[in-house]
């Protein structure tokens, strides 16, 4: 009898152990970063429960499975910027590494997440780049003609990569399913053949050079460069978060002394904020819809990795914020010029903006209050896909349910 129920118990056990699919970290995980601070108006169960009930509106939006030209393939639903070249665009390469990570995250409260997740991963690989095929087509468009057609965009490959480092710390090797070795792939075979320049920037995508100078504040994901480091044992990722800081630090120094804001674009040797119309529109030289997302890509290298010199980016644009927006979150305007200005048309309030810098806000307990008022208005807000999206990646990261693979 005592034999039968040790067995039994070890079957519970075992049982138990494979639950959620098997995650090794599953939601919530509610970490304390080291040096960092969270919301102390609200409880850790609040922050938790808030981004579940967060996620669920944001799955409902905008994952969708229903592409014909790709049976079982998902997508994150969005806009695009730029020219869908004839095709109806549904999302893109962008999307998809929001969307990858994200549920990889909110695995254990959504027991679809590794479905989705391989789902994703699914249009990924079909929608190779017209460049590189070991990187992602930019757009998604339910059209077979799409898959192939189109180049890639630097962030959307990053953050598709780093996700996968993720999958694999989450669910490991299973079901035919080799995450870490799909990263590698892309990493060693994509990122590092198409973007990575002979200064050791980042390019914009496939379709520059390595000579090229032109690069994007909002891809300078120094985190993710550590983990790329980590996963490829590369030594390549060391000069390129070198020469990531050196340009934060010469466009502040030289640019936004007293903001520390990043542009859109930059270009040039030495670095300098691109000009009107570089690429996108006429605040390509601007702190507008691309480098918003900038302060949560810089403060997680501080959160993760304690590299002080992501504490150094962040604290001037949190500083300067606090003192333009009168500590009330709220009062962040969508885009200025470099030197804090107001742009013409910004006087709106949208998440986008104000997420990151609440996020960048836990580098210090200084920030303590204007923490705390930031969690209390971003989680209320619901917008688009762009805004929401990133809404949802800095409410994971400011409850500490953002983990490094």
């Amino acid at each position: 009898m005592l034999l039968n129920k040790y067995i039994l118990l070890i079957c519970v056990i075992t049982i138990s152990s494979f639950t959620a699919e098997g995650q090794t970290k599953p939601y919530p995980q509610s970490l304390i970063y080291p040096n960092c601070i969270k919301p102390s108006n609200v409880s850790q169960e609040e922050m938790d429960e808030s981004v579940k009930g967060y996620y669920d509106y944001w799955k409902k939006k905008y994952l969708r499975n229903d592409l014909t030209s790709l049976p079982g393939g998902y997508y994150v639903k969005g806009e695009i910027t730029g020219s869908p070249d004839g095709f109806t665009p549904l999302g893109s390469s962008e999307g998809q590494g929001y969307g990858m990570i994200i549920v990889t995250l909110m695995a254990g409260y959504d027991p679809d997440a590794q479905t989705i997740f391989n789902g994703l991963l699914k249009t990924v690989k079909a929608y190779k780049s017209s460049g590189n095929r070991h990187l992602m087509g930019w757009v998604v468009a339910d059209d077979k003609m799409a898959q192939g057609h189109f180049g890639s965009a630097t962030d959307g490959d990053l953050d598709i990569a780093y996700s996968l480092l993720l999958a694999h710390k989450q669910w490991g090797t299973s079901a035919g399913n080799n995450y870490l070795s799909e990263a590698k792939r892309i990493i060693i075979k994509g990122i590092r053949t198409s973007y990575i320049t002979n200064d050791y920037r980042l390019n914009l995508g496939d379709w520059k050079n390595e000579t090229s100078t032109d690069t994007r504040p909002s891809d300078w994901m120094l985190g993710h460069f550590k983990a790329f480091k980590k996963s490829t044992r590369d030594m390549v990722w060391d000069s390129v978060s070198t020469a990531t800081y050196e340009m934060i630090a010469a466009i502040q120094n030289n640019y936004s002394a007293t903001t520390s804001l990043m542009p859109d674009f930059a270009t040039g040797k030495p670095v300098k904020p691109a000009g009107p119309d570089f690429l996108e529109g006429p605040n390509d030289g601007n702190y507008y819809y691309n480098a918003c997302r900038t302060p949560l890509r810089f403060v997680m290298d501080y959160a993760h990795y304690g590299d002080i010199r992501a504490k150094n980016a962040v604290s001037g644009i949190v500083k300067w914020a606090k003192s333009n927006c009168h500590n009330s979150p709220s009062n962040i305007k969508a885009g200025y010029t470099l030197n804090g200005n107001d742009l013409p048309g910004n006087n709106y309030k949208t998440s986008v903006f104000i997420a990151p810098i609440v996020a960048a806000a836990t580098c210090d307990r200084e920030n303590q209050a204007f923490l705390n008022e930031g969690w209390s208005v971003i989680k209320e807000m619901k917008e688009s896909y762009f805004e929401d999206s990133y809404n949802l990646l800095s409410l994971l990261f400011i409850s500490g349910n953002w983990w490094a693979p």
